[in-house]
């Protein structure tokens, strides 16, 4: 009797499902720290292939590990500097800056027919007018709440940190190994299907990478160019927090529209309007026009569930989840739109 099921060994999926059901299990408590690992081993994998020619294959991935921890320390103090930079220059600046945003947002009331009062009812004119002992106290009892989680975290995360090393180190020196072996894997369970699902995550995280990580790099560093024309303290950090906003689509705009509203509203309305404008022109079309671009030809996902998986897949495992969400998505999609053979 013929076998019409698409998927032929359909006892040997079977196993398989319940055997990577049983190993998510087990891996759910490292989880965050393999998925990071696996990702920045993707991403950096082309330089340590270069860097690994002629060494033994365990020296190299030593070698490159240590250098990716040494590189990754760099950008992470200059960043604590400039939080506290920020710091500072808030502490200084911020108030002069408030009282000036809050009158012009007074002005600004005053002009708008209909519920023009009773916003200007509902602003306070300056920050003498706060009621400070109620706002320090909902701060200062957020402040404590997110410190006290930062502690308790604070192991979590060294622990996902050795596991996010230790799997960087194997992906240098097995990657290939692992990459074969599942491959092997799908094929033996799914035939012809299953060489379809290893070549479907190969191009989809190729596309992400073509598509959400360029397009964001590129945005970040165009928004990262108008904030320092428009004279903005910290355009460099701006930039960064830039970047993983841009990961999901239009999400740029979430930084720099409020930076040109500040502007806007400390008087300095040509750099705000300029900002705007910048951000709408070059940002905006880097996004609209670049992403799929470069996503065209390496993924099969249209726009909108393109958008769920990496939205969903963020929310569910943060920057991973911008991988594994698509690629979650491609296969569903591969599994229903794949005619029986």
């Amino acid at each position: 009797m013929k076998d019409d099921h698409p998927f032929p060994g359909a006892e040997a999926l079977l196993w398989l499902g319940g055997l990577a059901a049983l190993a998510l299990f087990v891996s759910l408590p490292v989880l965050p720290g393999v998925l990071w690992g696996l990702l920045i081993g993707y991403w950096t994998y082309p330089v340590h292939r270069r860097l690994a020619a002629g060494i033994r294959p365990g020296a190299a991935a030593g070698i490159s590990t240590v250098l990716l921890v040494t590189v990754a320390v760099l950008p992470t103090a200059w960043l604590v500097d400039t939080t506290q930079q920020v710091w500072a220059w808030a502490q200084e600046s911020l108030p002069s800056s408030l009282d000036l945003a809050l009158g012009r947002l007074h002005a600004l009331a005053a002009s708008l027919p209909y519920v023009g009062e009773a916003l200007r009812a509902a602003l306070p004119r300056s920050l003498d007018e706060i009621d400070w002992i109620r706002v320090g106290t909902g701060s200062a009892n957020a402040i404590g709440g997110m410190l006290t989680a930062v502690v308790l975290r604070a192991g979590d995360w060294a622990f996902q940190l050795a596991i996010g090393i230790g799997t960087l180190f194997f992906v240098y020196r097995d990657g290939p190994d692992w990459w074969r072996l599942a491959n092997t894997a799908a094929v033996s369970a799914l035939g012809p299907a299953g060489n379809e699902a290893a070549q479907l995550c190969r191009s989809t995280a190729s596309a992400v990478t073509r598509g959400v990580i360029l397009t964001a790099l590129v945005q970040g560093a165009l928004a990262g160019l108008g904030y320092w024309a428009a004279g903005v303290p910290q355009p460099m950090l701006l930039a960064l927090v830039t970047v993983p906003a841009a990961i999901v689509p239009f999400g740029a705009s979430l930084v720099w529209v409020p930076v040109a509203g500040w502007l806007a509203l400390n008087g300095e309305v040509a750099a705000g309007a300029g900002l705007a404008l910048w951000g709408a022109v070059a940002v905006s079309t880097a996004d609209n026009a670049l992403r799929p671009l470069l996503m065209r030809d390496h993924i099969t996902l249209p726009f909108w569930p393109l958008t769920l998986a990496i939205v969903g897949g963020t929310l569910a495992l943060g920057v991973p989840g911008v991988y594994v969400g698509p690629i979650a998505y491609a296969l569903v999609r591969m599994a229903i739109t794949r005619p029986a053979r």
